[in-house]
């Protein structure tokens, strides 16, 4: 694995890439995370593929833009990453925002997109309102003022490890996810993606115009939703599925939006099948 940094016109974006000749599997992650909590799995997957794990803009080691961050622009900027790094037939597999952010891309350049992974996607229908868009709700407020800094990543660590959502995460989740989501800021330690970021774009979720994507998908889609409320509730509504040409639907009974990060032998499990799928599908 080799971590890299790509320059774009107005913002740096940061990616690991596990260098080799599989097929790209680019692994998007939620709001306010970053790409390490993706490494156990693109470990479990690197003799399969090319797993390559990409800090959304604002999170991690990517820069943040001089604008607040956007829906629109967060697909912007990783769909001119995969296009300039020429990563062609790649799966896409995306985590709330991070899948989001897969259906707007694989709707815009779908030739270089072979399939898509969503697991618990955040799609907003057009007949629905969002609680936590309005300025003022109470996501927003709890955002904005959650703890960010500490005097040492150790103190950050502990502080984190027995608070939701990172106390319901699987232990090497939460451990990969600390190398690239607690970065040293003058003298201290703090979030690598700033409260401020995280609440731009849960501001912004009226906004989003991914369902209109969801019927423009000409590639296989392999969608996995929750239908409990463990940690938080799910973010992808039935009828999501059915706006997709071609989806495989799995439901986790029980399950909460965070289920990729309690779970992640299924977010491998669920990556194989798709490179399974994609292979048999390819012509001889």
């Amino acid at each position: 694995m080799r971590t890299k940094t790509h320059h774009l016109p107005d913002i740096d974006i940061c990616f690991d890439d596990w260098e080799g000749d599989g097929r790209p599997v680019i692994f998007l992650h939620a709001t306010g995370f970053s790409r390490g909590c993706w490494r156990p799995m693109a470990a479990a997957l690197a003799e399969r593929c090319r797993p390559i794990l990409v800090d959304l803009p604002g999170h991690g080691g990517s820069s943040g833009p001089a604008t607040p961050v956007s829906w629109g622009a967060l697909a912007d900027s990783v769909g001119s990453l995969i296009q300039e790094q020429g990563w062609e037939n790649a799966l896409l597999v995306g985590h709330s925002v991070g899948g989001a952010t897969a259906v707007e891309i694989a709707g815009r350049i779908g030739a270089s997109v072979a399939g898509v992974v969503l697991v618990e996607p955040v799609v907003i229908e057009p007949d629905r309102t969002t609680g936590g868009g309005a300025n003022g709700s109470p996501l927003l407020e709890r955002t904005r003022q959650r703890r960010a800094v500490w005097a040492t990543r150790d103190e950050a660590v502990e502080y984190l490890a027995g608070r939701a959502p990172y106390s319901l995460w699987a232990r090497p989740v939460f451990e990969s996810w600390v190398e690239t989501g607690i970065i040293p800021r003058d003298g201290e330690w703090g979030l690598s993606c700033p409260p401020s970021v995280e609440a731009d774009i849960f501001e912004t979720t009226g906004g989003s115009r991914v369902a209109d994507y969801l019927p423009l998908l000409r590639c296989p889609v392999w969608l996995c939703r929750a239908t409990g409320s463990l940690g938080m509730r799910t973010t992808c509504a039935p009828s999501v599925a059915r706006r997709i040409p071609s989806c495989m639907e799995f439901v986790i009974p029980g399950s909460g939006h965070f289920l990729p990060l309690q779970y992640p032998e299924f977010v491998v499990s669920l990556v194989m099948l798709a490179l399974e799928e994609l292979e048999g599908a390819s012509p001889a």
